[in-house]
């Protein structure tokens, strides 16, 4: 068959041998470009030729889909020397690893000299296509992945709820509907005048009264047009995602491209696997064991600064309807999503998850023991 994208012809019916693409994935893709290019050919209403544009509406979206937004600028390539917040002088040794392939790499580039260390060399930084950030860990030789659901799919409601209190979006509505305003008050100022002048039935006074009502309607029509763009920006990035290919390294900078995820039913949880072999991963603990004040530590990329530990303790278990989460002052911020909660000794007792809004030092985990057998 021909690759549908490239052209490339081939007898694997799956996936593009030369351009990478999933066949399927991409039907999917174009079958609903098609539906959106149709949809906007349809007539809808518009303020007139004056209607004004939105040019920081596209920037705000952007922005609100990226889970820490303008952090992403302190991102590096993943090479850099992790920087470590609050670890002990003395931790456990790091557990014997499997030899060759991707752990003897790291063992090479990054000897861990703790268990810590250790857990940072299974643990991976992951961006989007649309640009969104966080973290996973590797939990068996076989390079199997586990992160967050929230960090791997686009979610259009929670960007649409996002948007509805995004103060740059507000910020850009505001300057629209001042500049509009502006734009009436002296039109209205000329009317005056030419009426004044000429009269009401004056050439001049027609033109001006045409245009004064070109500006009220897009003055009225502001709020649903700020609204359409939005929903239309989200709905590209939504489209865009269907073919997502994401992008994944490692604290050497190593960078591996993952096509294909599974995701967890009614968890915040997904799984994939790194086209590598031997990889070094991070043993299950018991969450369960778990004593208040215990010294716990994450690993990320918090607001994009790769490879970043940072400590903690236990706070407590904290329920959520049927649901069971790991309490901890622990820094979780945008970017360590998806990362591992460790204990002392490089085990991992969690999936860093959520922080609690207005608040600091207060974040949550998903139990280990919720990880399926993958």
């Amino acid at each position: 068959m021909d690759c549908p994208k490239c052209g490339h012809s081939q007898s694997n019916t799956e996936q593009c041998e030369s351009c990478g693409v999933f066949f399927e994935k991409y039907a999917q893709y174009l079958a609903e470009k098609e539906a959106m290019a149709s949809a906007k050919r349809a007539p809808r209403r518009s303020g007139g030729d004056d209607a004004p544009g939105f040019p920081l509406v596209k920037s705000a979206i952007a922005l609100l889909i990226v889970l820490g937004g303008a952090f992403a600028i302190f991102g590096g390539d993943g090479a850099d020397t992790a920087s470590v917040e609050g670890a002990p002088a003395a931790v456990a040794s790091p557990p014997s690893q499997p030899q060759g392939g991707i752990a003897a790499k790291l063992n090479k580039s990054h000897p861990p000299r703790n268990a810590i260390e250790a857990a940072r060399n299974a643990t991976v930084f992951i961006q989007t296509p649309w640009g969104s950030l966080g973290s996973g860990f590797i939990v068996s030789t076989d390079c199997r992945v586990v992160t967050n659901r929230h960090v791997l799919h686009f979610d259009s409601a929670s960007a649409r709820r996002a948007a509805e209190q995004s103060p740059m979006i507000a910020k850009e509505f505001a300057r629209q509907q001042s500049e509009l305003l502006q734009d009436l008050k002296a039109l209205s100022a000329a009317y005056r005048e030419e009426v004044a002048r000429n009269g009401k039935g004056s050439g001049g006074a027609l033109s001006l009264q045409i245009k004064i009502d070109k500006v009220k309607e897009s003055i009225r029509a502001l709020p649903e047009a700020v609204r359409q763009q939005v929903n239309d920006e989200i709905s590209k990035t939504a489209l865009y995602a269907r073919l997502a290919t994401y992008k994944v390294s490692l604290v050497d900078g190593t960078k591996f491209d993952v096509n294909q995820v599974e995701y967890v039913d009614e968890l915040d949880l997904a799984s994939f696997r790194l086209p590598a072999s031997n990889c070094p991963y991070i043993k299950r603990g018991k969450s369960a064991a778990l004593s208040q004040g215990e010294r716990l530590y994450t690993v990320g990329s918090p607001s994009g600064l790769t490879y970043t530990v940072t400590g903690g303790i236990f706070s407590g278990y904290r329920d959520e309807g049927e649901r069971r989460y790991l309490q901890t002052d622990a820094p979780i911020n945008p970017g360590n999503s998806g990362g591992p909660l460790i204990t002392e000794v490089g085990d991992v007792v969690g999936v860093n998850t959520a922080v609690l809004l207005g608040t600091q030092g207060i974040g949550f985990a998903i139990p280990v023991e919720d990880i399926p057998a993958l």
